[in-house]
């Protein structure tokens, strides 16, 4: 048996496996998920569920009573995290000063696994505001393509802009016109970028399937020193229909690169007239989110609270 997975009615991935892992997920945060069983042929009706994720966990070294709730203090610009004088205005001393609630989880040679029962981040979405690396993300009723041009060398193909039926244009796309692509490698012509080994980033892209070929949205790394390059991205998966799909995922800067540059790609082995479509395209740097990495160990401070930092960001926890 093969199955189909759902987000909010979005193809994300198919399996023939009864498990399977959703990479990019945030903390305490609700999702709609749906399972469809398929043969190739037909996919059988399925039931959606909402799911919430688990809080960040964090390590604090002592112990503390199990299943108990305890008060942990944020905030931002704590002095000494910052140089004085390059904090923002008002924020001097420490600022955006949150209480938040953990439940201890476990308790393991004296010490403590805590974990949040709420997000630090403030809004729902922490990309808020942040750069999208992609210069022409969406398109409009002239021609204009922005950078995008054809990268490959073999299984060359179409590349222009287009219009989709307004009757299959899903409500969340920005608007119904898209860039059309018959070949396998797309870059973004003028929009290269600096990159270091680590950096995460997000990346997200409405894109009508095929049901011939898969393909992906990501980055085109390359090593200014010795010419090593590599491709890394998000999956479009082959489907069993053509539709409008949402994706999104994160991927990570492996070592070895220094720059990079947005890119698309049809998996075509062959040259054909079968196409992706594209547009609301995002790559967005997410290197410093979440605010703490799963597991963090909070640190005994001089006056016997513990803390834990990143950047200019601090927890705390006062007995």
């Amino acid at each position: 048996m093969k199955y189909n997975i759902y987000q909010r009615d979005v193809l994300i991935g198919k399996t023939d496996n009864t498990n399977y892992i959703i990479d990019g997920l945030q903390p305490c945060t609700s999702y709609k998920m749906a399972v469809a069983p398929y043969d190739d042929t037909h996919e059988s009706k399925h039931t959606e569920i909402t799911i919430k994720t688990r809080g960040i966990r964090l390590v604090i070294p002592v112990s503390l009573t199990v299943d108990s709730t305890i008060a942990l203090n944020y905030q931002e610009y704590s002095l000494g995290l910052v140089p004085i004088g390059t904090e923002p205005a008002g924020m001097f001393g420490g600022g955006n000063k949150r209480n938040i609630q953990a439940k201890v989880i476990s308790v393991d040679n004296g010490k403590s696994t805590v974990e949040l029962l709420d997000r630090l981040e403030k809004d729902t979405t922490t990309l808020s505001g942040r750069i999208n690396k992609v210069k022409k993300s969406n398109f409009d009723n002239s021609t204009d393509l922005g950078g995008w041009y054809e990268a490959s060398s073999v299984n060359t193909g179409e590349i222009y802009r287009t219009v989709t039926d307004s009757s299959t244009k899903p409500p969340e796309m920005i608007d119904k016109y898209c860039l059309a692509r018959g070949g396998r490698d797309t870059l973004e012509k003028d929009n290269t970028f600096s990159i270091s080994p680590g950096e995460k980033y997000y990346i997200s892209a409405w894109v009508y399937t095929s049901i011939v070929y898969p393909g992906k949205v990501g980055l085109f790394l390359t090593n200014s020193g010795n010419n090593d390059r590599t491709w890394i991205g998000v999956q479009i998966p082959k489907d069993d229909h053509y539709r409008w799909i949402g994706i999104e995922g994160y991927i990570t800067i492996p070592d070895g690169y220094n720059t990079a540059q947005p890119w698309l790609q049809v998996d075509k082995q062959v040259k054909d007239n079968e196409k992706l479509y594209f547009t609301n395209i995002q790559i967005i740097n997410s290197t410093d989110l979440p605010y703490f990495s799963d597991n963090t160990q909070m640190n005994r401070l001089q006056d016997g609270s513990f803390a834990a930092f990143n950047g200019y960001r601090a927890i705390y926890f006062r007995q």
